[in-house]
């Protein structure tokens, strides 16, 4: 390299540090002014980039070879140490220069990252439209372009970038990247217009088609999504993610049977495909079809023998059935296989516990350390001294449980009061539940369960006080409102206060079985039986309920009808033959 030509370019850098140190307060403020000014200018240029004329390049000619490289290095060195320092205006409007006059799209592309940087979006959407017009191959350039215009809502600029994308390239890798960054708009309706303009362009294409059924099941639109979808698999049969979401969609028109037979018939064609047998294997679970569900995870576990999410679902299916060897077999195996590990103990220490081997169940029970179960197994364990008529001993060890944060606390201190609860020590269940609110005042499910507790204990008043409480905080709560509804119907003669209440439960929840009993019952103490029996039957025909049975047969043999409250309560009888409210209705009425 010539020495002059060699000093002449480092002259240049040292001169170009000397500038930021000493100019660029002035060329920063002077971009910032620009930048303030130029929103309509640059959309003008954009507007020439998209039309082919580019800004203008200056004279060419009139630079010698040394000159303009000179120029070039001073301006990239310029450009370069304004983006060091941070001051991306500055870096953003010099790139941008460079790259019109050297038709450079590398260049283009540090102009459009530093306007982004500094968030000035549209001399970005005019950089970004540079360096497409430089590089037009370049899917980036196109990406990065599209998300810029989108988040400016320049909808109808947006999508024609985006049909030259899908026009010029069978990269379906590509566009699948381009679609997502539209589904993971912050404006789902302006990416569900964007893909509605591009669909209409391309009404057979499988990436569009796909996309936007998923956007129009994020806007709740299932029944156009299903339509799409069948448009997409008229085409392309096995879509790998359409036929499970096909399947989805049918399951959320509650047409589950035609999702189970969908998925089965599209494993007949291809049944290779593991992620569908996952997929149809879930669904036959959730269907409660355990049977079916086992054969379809043994199929998936025979190809892959230790894989610990088929052997956790085979362990447990197989309680499900009540195979208890095979769910040993599958929750040891998930041991050894080191996945899962306090799931499996968690497990075996249910299967010993279902044996009758006691011992062995603490075992497994003490060897849970963490994860969903953890606390489970704690009450396990207590549950298992409270059998052994070692309350003290039960309460003691939940007391002792190491917990990572207050709610793991709060729902030890609840397991406490509830075992308390059961074994009517209600002093010590109401000291436990203070101990809890203590905690978090505003605990909702601890206030709840408190006032049944004073329910127990007949104090009516502060059975009302927790739950206003409740509904306070949750003015929906379901739970509240029957049971406070319930409370005034059966220690009160508030009728017409508990009626509003439940009804209120009800219409938030038509088909609870509780809320049911309670409107028939609450119906029966206003004096309109026929009615309250026709909630009360309503609600036994959804749970077979030994209280349900005793308050129907009731309100029947009240209404005269006394053979048919007596096969009421002989049936409920028969399979309760121990429920102590049971027993007294009949006695009351009977004997």
């Amino acid at each position: 390299m010539n020495i002059k030509l060699f000093c002449k370019n480092l002259g240049l850098i040292l001169f170009a540090n000397f500038l930021m140190g000493c100019a660029s307060q002035l060329t920063y403020r002077n971009a910032i002014a620009q930048e303030s000014q130029s929103s309509e200018a640059e959309i003008k240029s954009e507007r020439l980039l998209i039309e082919g004329k580019y800004p203008p390049l200056g004279s060419r000619s009139a630079y010698s070879f040394l000159s303009q490289q000179q120029e070039y290095i001073f301006n990239i060195l310029v450009a370069e140490i304004a983006r060091l320092n941070g001051n991306y205006i500055l870096a953003a409007k010099t790139f941008f220069d460079i790259a019109s006059k050297a038709r450079d799209w590398k260049m283009a592309e540090r102009a459009t990252q530093a306007a982004l940087y500094a968030q000035r979006y549209y001399k970005a959407a005019q950089a970004a439209h540079l360096w497409v017009a430089l590089a037009p191959n370049n899917p980036n350039a196109r990406e990065i372009l599209v998300n810029i215009l989108l988040s400016q809502k320049r909808i109808d600029e947006a999508v024609v970038y985006l049909e030259a994308m899908f026009d010029h390239t069978q990269d379906n890798d590509s566009l699948k990247s381009v679609i997502e960054n539209i589904l993971e708009q912050k404006n789902p309706a302006i990416a569900l217009k964007l893909l509605e303009k591009l669909i209409a362009k391309h009404p057979d294409h499988s990436v569009i088609l796909f996309a936007y059924s998923r956007l129009l099941i994020q806007a709740n639109q299932f029944k156009q999504a299903l339509e799409v979808l069948k448009t997409l698999l008229s085409h392309i049969p096995d879509h790998a993610e359409a036929v499970p979401l096909y399947a989805y969609l049918l399951n959320s028109f509650e047409q589950y049977e035609e999702a189970l037979q969908w998925m089965k018939k599209a494993l007949q064609k291809k049944p290779a495909a593991h992620e569908w047998r996952l997929i149809y294997a879930r669904m036959l679970a959730d269907a409660e079809k355990f049977d079916e569900a086992v054969k379809q995870f043994k199929r998936l576990l025979s190809q892959h023998p230790e894989h610990g999410e088929f052997l956790y679902a085979l362990g447990v299916l197989s309680l499900q059935i009540e195979q208890l060897p095979a769910a040993k077999n599958y929750f040891t195996r998930l041991l050894k296989s080191g996945e899962q590990v306090n799931m499996a103990r968690y497990y075996l220490g249910v299967i010993a516990q279902d044996e009758k081997n006691i011992e062995n169940a603490l075992s497994w029970f003490k060897q849970v350390e963490s994860g969903s179960n953890y606390l489970n197994a704690q009450a396990r364990i207590a549950s298992i001294f409270v059998k052994q008529g070692l309350l003290d001993k039960a309460v003691e060890h939940l007391r002792n449980v190491p917990v990572a944060n207050v709610e793991e606390k709060i729902n030890l201190i609840q397991m406490e009061a509830e075992i308390l609860s059961e074994q009517k020590r209600y002093e010590q269940a109401l000291e436990a539940y203070h101990n809890a609110l203590e905690l978090k005042s505003d605990n909702i499910e601890v206030l709840y369960m408190r006032s049944l507790l004073y329910e127990k204990m007949g104090n009516l008043t502060l059975l009302e006080r927790d739950l206003r409480r409740v509904l306070l905080i949750d003015p929906e709560n379901v739970g509240a409102l029957n049971a406070l509804g319930y409370g005034f119907t059966e220690y009160t003669d508030r009728y017409q206060e508990a009626y509003e209440l439940i009804k209120k439960a009800l219409a938030l929840r038509p088909n609870d079985y509780y809320i049911l009993d309670s409107m028939g019952w609450v119906l029966y103490k206003m004096g309109n039986y026929a009615e309250a029996i026709a909630y009360l039957r309503k609600a036994q025909a959804q749970q077979d309920d030994p209280e349900i049975a005793a308050h129907l047969g009731e309100v029947l043999w009240k209404s005269g009808e006394q053979r048919a409250a007596t096969d009421v309560w002989e049936k409920a009888q028969n399979t309760f033959p121990d429920d102590e409210k049971l027993r007294e209705v009949i006695d009351r009425f009977i004997r």
